[in-house]
């Protein structure tokens, strides 16, 4: 077993609040477990609904379609797990011990990434406490993380990907360290009023990124590579030069309208709770959803991007900045896994903060205020981060990587978010502004 790599100032700690098991994500079970639970007559501690006495119906372990080494615990009523009592307890782990509880949900928040020299060990935003950053830091659990990665790796096996700079670009582990350890100190680095600045930290990235991703840069041989990046990385985590700009294209605005469909169609499909029956009924919301987010029809229920619009998101508010700051300070540790590109895993953070903008400004704009705040943007980055649950080479992994615009995301981000252009020119944003 390979070292682990955790990010050192990543916190962690389990405050049971039950949003795991409540989101509808399918917890796989293998084949071990499931015959394990069946000797144990687990059923027997399953609800069908939160109000209902315990005890299943029918088997609450189902097969996983396509996959048939694996099962899945069967849904409730309302989407949460039927093993989650009304006090948000899992009964697996309270009548057959933590121990006994899936891989699946021990490991949770945590995510194993095999390297070519350590495992890296990233944690779930769609976890409010890992959003928080609340609790003991994961550096200090290690001692628990490394049975449950060899578990994870021995049920899971996976061969390190390679570590590229774009795709077919290759980086050395030194390199790769180099480019981190740049993009760290401009996120740190004070903005033009004394100040951390998402945006302009932003901007900083988004031209480095620019320089690097050129067809001159990326076809230098390898050494000459690595020189280039310890030469440019550097100068641009520390020059005094105004940060640059770059409005966001046409193009890379109708890109993020297709990523911000996915992120609220895989929201209504985690919600929806119709029966088989009535799929018909969730498909005719996301094609009605699809015109909307295009600016097409109406809003569809909780979806108003019109109202979203008018309460504006300011990335300089001190709490909207710190939850920003640590999730793309997460995602500075974590490039290199070797799934996808360290620039396209970057630009795809970026778009899942422009998600989370949005998304706040539809909490906000439903409560017909002029302004998110950090509730708003704590609640959008969790929502926007249940996508990154998607399989990096799965389809929806490879269409969210397409849609998220590379690093026009980033430029975005720099720009304020998707609807700042929108909120400069609203009157009552004009007014807060002066």
């Amino acid at each position: 077993m390979k070292p682990l790599r955790l990010d050192p100032e990543q916190r962690f700690t389990c405050r049971q609040c039950g949003r795991c098991c409540r989101r509808g994500w399918d917890i796989a079970l293998t084949t071990g477990e499931v015959e394990a639970y069946r000797r144990a007559k687990a059923a027997r501690f399953y609800r069908e609904r939160e109000d209902a006495p315990e005890g299943a119906e029918e088997d609450p372990f189902e097969p996983i379609p396509g996959h048939p080494a694996y099962h899945r615990i069967r849904k409730r009523a309302d989407g949460a797990c039927g093993f989650l009592s009304p006090q948000n307890r899992c009964r697996i782990h309270e009548e057959l011990g933590g121990a006994q509880k899936p891989l699946t949900c021990r490991l949770f928040p945590f995510r194993f990434h095999p390297g070519e020299t350590a495992t890296l060990v990233t944690a779930s935003f769609s976890c409010p406490t890992v959003g928080r950053n609340d609790g003991a830091l994961v550096s200090a659990q290690e001692r628990d993380l490394l049975p449950l990665a060899k578990a994870w790796l021995r049920e899971h096996p996976e061969e390190p990907g390679p570590v590229e700079l774009v795709a077919g670009v290759r980086l050395s582990a030194e390199t790769a360290e180099v480019l981190r350890s740049v993009l760290r100190r401009i996120l740190d680095r004070a903005g033009a009023q004394g100040q951390p600045d998402i945006a302009e930290s932003a901007a900083r990235m988004a031209g480095l990124l620019d320089d690097l991703s050129r067809h001159r840069v990326t076809r230098l041989k390898p050494h000459a590579l690595a020189e280039y990046v310890a030469l440019v990385g550097p100068h641009a985590a520390v020059t005094q030069k105004t940060a640059p700009t770059k409005p966001p294209s046409a193009l890379a605005r109708l890109l993020f309208r297709g990523f911000l469909f996915v992120v609220l169609a895989g929201q209504e499909q985690m919600e929806d709770r119709d029966s088989a029956g009535l799929r018909l009924a969730l498909r005719f919301r996301l094609a009605r959803l699809l015109a909307h987010v295009h600016g097409l029809g109406p809003r569809v229920g909780r979806v108003d991007l019109r109202a979203a619009k008018r309460a504006r998101v300011d990335l300089r508010d001190p709490e909207v900045q710190a939850l920003a700051r640590n999730y793309l300070r997460a995602a500075i540790a974590a490039l290199g896994t070797g799934r996808r590109p360290m620039v396209e895993d970057l630009s795809l953070a970026a778009a899942y903060l422009n998600a989370a903008c949005a998304l706040a400004g539809l909490r906000a704009g439903a409560e017909g205020k002029e302004k998110t705040d950090g509730a708003d943007f704590a609640d959008g980055l969790m929502q926007a981060a249940d996508l990154t649950h998607a399989e990096s080479g799965g389809l929806l992994g490879s269409i969210l990587g397409t849609l998220s615009g590379g690093v026009e995301s980033v430029w975005m981000l720099a720009a304020g978010g998707p609807f700042a252009g929108a909120q400069r020119a609203a009157p009552g944003a004009r007014a807060a502004e002066e």
